[in-house]
């Protein structure tokens, strides 16, 4: 009996080594994705808050390409209005790592956390368009321009906190909900686990608790085992009066 103990003995040692092996090597490249994920948001996240601010540094707005035909008095509004467009380029490395964290993400946990971890990208062509729009309604006439109103709109999202009383900056809050949702799902992948969690213990014992709830399931259900009982029965040979 001894014999046949220690080789199946071996052999589920050596299955659940391989099987914590193989969910520990998963929760390392979880780790990772998640760990830059994070880095690349915050980064990011930064930058379209610098790029919001509504102060205005020496030297900025300078990289802006000129028109050929821009006169020469816009010039100076133009370039103040384009600082927002060139902070935001300054950074565009930060965006870029972004998109590839997007990639790893929803490759390992869905488009949906994906599309969160992307709003930062949706805030930069939501300034890049808001600024271009007020650029374009410079040195028009005044049956030309827009409204009031729209202006408004167009610096609510190009600058923080310009909005009025009544009103909420709705390009923070959405920055604000998409941060919450990446810490819920991607914090406690980055945080050190617990021994036992190292050891996927947990997760052992719901395997082992799920499989043994389908065993008795498939067992307690009517009519299992009379394949067996009738293929143990004997068949009687037919005789000659039957035929």
């Amino acid at each position: 009996m001894l014999i046949l103990v220690l080789p199946v003995t071996t052999i589920l040692v050596a299955l659940i080594g391989f099987y914590v092996w193989h969910r520990q090597l998963v929760r390392k490249r979880h780790f990772e994705v998640a760990d830059a994920a994070l880095s690349a948001f915050c980064q990011a996240a930064a930058a379209i808050s610098r790029a919001r601010e509504p102060t205005v540094n020496a030297g900025e707005g300078t990289t802006r390409k000129r028109g050929d035909y821009e006169l020469p008095a816009y010039g100076g509004l133009l370039d103040r209005l384009y600082i927002p467009v060139e902070r935001l380029k300054v950074h565009r490395g930060a965006f870029e790592e972004l998109e590839r964290a997007a990639v790893h993400v929803e490759v390992h946990f869905g488009s949906e956390l994906a599309q969160q971890l992307r709003e930062p990208l949706r805030a930069y062509r939501r300034i890049a368009v808001a600024t271009a729009c007020r650029m374009g309604n410079v040195g028009l006439s005044e049956e030309a321009k827009v409204s009031r109103a729209l202006v408004r709109q167009w610096e609510a999202v190009v600058y923080a906190g310009t909005t009025t009383s009544d009103e909420t900056d709705q390009l923070s809050a959405e920055m604000d909900q998409a941060k919450w949702a990446l810490e819920a799902a991607l914090r406690p992948l980055v945080e050190a686990p617990t021994f036992g969690e190292f050891l996927l213990v947990k997760k052992l014992l719901q395997s082992a608790a799920h499989r043994a709830t389908k065993l008795v399931t498939r067992l307690s259900r009517p009519g299992y085992g009379k394949i067996a009982v009738y293929s143990a029965a004997p068949v009687s040979e037919p005789t000659t009066g039957d035929a």
